[in-house]
């Protein structure tokens, strides 16, 4: 896992990818494969895309994905199919269900 880090949209402190899928609360949209996070400082709400190699963060607003800012994560995997988003980061997994 890369250890860049990217900022929370709401409050500014710093996250790793961990962080970012650690604090994944829920799948928003299974078929664009969405989470729900809350930010570990702020305890604020943002949404995150995993991709391969990067967590989009950003909003989900009627159907669509709106990216604020590209957190890169080296290997990052993320499989969905449209009912269970499944990702791999090194030797971290996560796995979110509707």
């Amino acid at each position: 896992m890369a250890k860049r880090d990217a900022t929370c949209p709401l409050c500014g402190a710093k996250l790793t990818p961990a962080q970012v899928l650690d604090a994944s609360e829920e799948i928003a949209d299974a078929a664009l494969g969405v989470l729900t996070c809350c930010c570990p400082h702020c305890q604020g709400h943002f949404d995150a895309q995993p991709q391969a190699g990067n967590i989009a963060i950003g909003y989900l607003r009627d159907g669509r994905f709106d990216t604020v800012l590209n957190l890169p994560c080296e290997g990052l995997v993320a499989l969905t199919d449209g009912v269970t988003l499944r990702i791999r980061a090194g030797e971290r997994n996560w796995k979110f269900s509707s």
